[in-house]
């Protein structure tokens, strides 16, 4: 199975609902989208993972990257919806203390900053 985005935006947020496996072949997709969006000046993007079932490396390198784009265009980047194996990979990774929804700023130190 591929990878489908449908971008939602309401109150001031921009919302991604992925469905389908972040992968080498699907992850680019992705990476452009985020960009355009915190390029036109999106200040609040939100990433919902609720119908993701998988997400690799490369997957994991664009929510980063992404992440440290929206910081660096003085907006928000964060991720919902992670359960069962992405939610355990965001987790033992220790990416969700900057990327999931919720967080309490851990990105604000050092492993925030690239």
């Amino acid at each position: 199975m591929g990878l489908a985005l449908h971008t939602t935006r309401h109150d001031g947020r921009a919302t991604i609902a992925a469905r389908g496996s972040i992968d080498l072949h699907s992850s680019e997709e992705l990476r452009e989208r985020l960009t355009e969006l915190v390029d036109a000046g999106e200040r609040e993007v939100v990433v919902d993972l609720t119908a993701v079932d998988f997400c690799d490396s490369s997957g994991l390198n664009v929510l980063v990257r992404a992440y440290k784009h929206a910081r660096a265009q003085n907006a928000t980047l964060m991720v919902t919806g992670a359960y069962g194996r992405v939610e355990n990979v965001l987790r033992t990774t220790g990416l969700d203390r900057f990327l999931m929804a919720g967080a309490t700023g851990g990105g604000e130190g050092s492993e925030g900053r690239a």
